[in-house]
């Protein structure tokens, strides 16, 4: 990524301000926002914040069928954009977009330049270079066949600091529910667990440290759980003046069953990154009147990693 352009906090919450008044869609739906309502259920030590939000029914139920895909155009390619829809610039490969769909007051995505297909190969040093730049706000990853609605075109997203309760709970979860897994002069990989949705974290001073330390933890899951592809797993990425924070939750499944399942066992839950981080959305008004603990439960556990599958990765990355 060639260090032309680059796009700042600000200039992409004016870019929001700008859209809402000039594009009826993103007013309508970020006005629409402003309505959705909240069910928040307590775990141990941290919490599950359930969202219904209608807007959102075309993302959990998207076909990702890779025929489908090949017939259907392309959302995110530039020339099949909106014309309300402006763009930024971010280097020479990516446009930082308002994401007209909001799940966060301030909703981005960050779209390749190239229909190419999704995949953190070769790009995670983009995604923490975005997140130096956007730094107001918590730069996230879906993989392929972990909640991306648009696995062929690739893209990030970027949504409001603090938000997620990933992240209003970080200070507290580093606490009681880290344990370190490797140590370096620049850096560090802590294994998560007893989170509902386990994973590692990686704190680094350098961006160079922090793509090996990534490297390390994506082959000791690769180690594990060998697939053609990249291993599944969502990502989260934040920066502040002591360097990377960046969060990956591994996945062994990409929906529920009850996605599957009809009546009153159905649940439209096709969960993203958002969702792993502790914001889990609801698109059906009877799916949010039947959401329970137990429920999320039971669908965090069937697609997360356990506490002893961590340990195995982690006995790996060690």
């Amino acid at each position: 990524m060639k260090p032309n352009i680059w796009v700042s906090s600000s200039q992409a919450k004016e870019m929001l301000i700008k859209q809402l008044a000039t594009w009826p869609l993103a007013k309508k739906n970020y006005e629409a926002f402003k309505n959705v309502q909240y069910k928040v259920f307590t775990f141990n030590g941290f919490e599950i914040k359930v969202q219904f939000n209608p807007s959102r029914v075309q993302s959990s139920g998207a076909n990702v069928d890779p025929e489908f895909l090949k017939k259907r155009r392309c959302f995110l390619c530039p020339d099949n954009l909106p014309v309300e829809q402006e763009r930024l610039p971010f280097g020479s490969d990516y446009l930082v977009l308002c994401n007209p769909y909001p799940i966060f007051p301030e909703h981005f995505t960050i779209s390749a330049r190239a229909h190419v297909a999704q995949s953190i190969r070769g790009r995670f040093p983009d995604m923490l270079e975005m997140t130096r730049r956007l730094d107001a706000f918590t730069v996230f990853y879906n993989g392929p066949q972990s909640g991306a609605s648009a696995p062929d075109h690739m893209h990030f997203q970027a949504g409001t600091r603090n938000y997620m309760p990933l992240d209003y709970e970080f200070e507290q979860i580093k606490e009681t529910k880290l344990s370190t897994v490797w140590e370096g002069k620049e850096g560090s990989v802590y294994a998560l667990k007893n989170y509902l949705r386990n994973g590692f974290v990686m704190r680094t001073t350098e961006w160079i440290e922090a793509a090996k330390l990534f490297d390390k933890v994506c082959q000791a899951l690769q180690e594990y759980h060998p697939t053609e592809g990249e291993p599944m797993m969502n990502l989260f990425c934040r920066y502040e003046s002591s360097g990377w924070t960046t969060i990956l939750i591994p996945r062994k499944k990409h929906r529920p069953w009850q996605y599957e399942a009809t009546g009153k066992e159905h649940l439209l839950s096709s969960p993203g990154a958002a969702d792993m981080g502790g914001l889990f959305i609801i698109s059906q008004p009877e799916d949010f009147e039947k959401i329970s603990a137990g429920l999320l439960q039971d669908v965090y556990e069937q697609i997360c990693l356990s506490n002893t599958e961590i340990d195995a990765v982690s006995q790996r990355i060690k």
